[in-house]
């Protein structure tokens, strides 16, 4: 977490840097905050974990938090890819707004519930070639399971033109299940756009 909070941190320097440049050219046309109302987002979470060496879907989120000044409920989909596993499923979280000029910080600890697979290098074996080149030979076992799991996070937002914010995120996470025994943990940093809703059924 120390490490993901460190790159959270060069984040909000950067995003506030970005908001306040931004700020004296959009003028009007950009909002506050977001820290009330309906806001939905989307993130690429593959950034501390590349290259991504298989053809999959790389790690990403999606989801739509309803927010007030001292509280926020966030809910959506989660998927966390690396080489050999996946992690993917639905997640909820409560988290509490923190505004910093244009910046809005938001603090939270969720809890995750989904499916977990896993390739493992199981019945592989060792071998010696001509000239005595040593090699290995994988061969994989698969399995999955239900995962079910815990985290906390840091996301940061500067609003850049009307409903639209940057976000950038840190987070760590903590999966149960036979799946992932010994690799229960992933850290995550991500980047992407908020949007929010206008007012729905009274909401706003």
């Amino acid at each position: 977490m120390p490490r993901a909070l460190r790159v959270a941190a060069r984040a909000a320097a950067f995003l506030g840097c970005f908001a306040t440049a931004s700020a004296g050219a959009q003028g009007a046309s950009t909002s506050a905050t977001f820290n009330h109302g309906i806001v939905v987002g989307g993130e690429w979470l593959q950034a501390n974990a590349l290259p991504l060496n298989r053809n999959a879907l790389a790690s990403v989120s999606f989801d739509a938090a309803f927010r007030r000044s001292r509280w926020s409920v966030d809910a959506g989909y989660l998927r966390i890819a690396r080489d050999l596993s996946t992690v993917q499923g639905g997640f909820a979280s409560v988290g509490i707004p923190l505004a910093w000029g244009r910046v809005l910080a938001v603090p939270s600890i969720g809890a995750f519930g989904g499916q977990a697979q896993r390739s493992v290098d199981s019945t592989g074996f060792d071998w010696i070639g001509a000239n005595n080149v040593a090699g290995h030979t994988p061969r994989y076992s698969f399995s999955s399971s239900g995962s079910a799991g815990g985290g906390v996070g840091l996301t940061l937002e500067a609003p850049v033109y009307g409903v639209i914010a940057l976000r950038a995120s840190a987070s760590e996470w903590y999966f149960s299940g036979a799946t992932l025994e010994g690799d229960r943990a992933r850290s995550l940093i991500g980047v992407g756009l908020s949007i929010r809703l206008p007012r729905i059924g009274g909401i706003r």
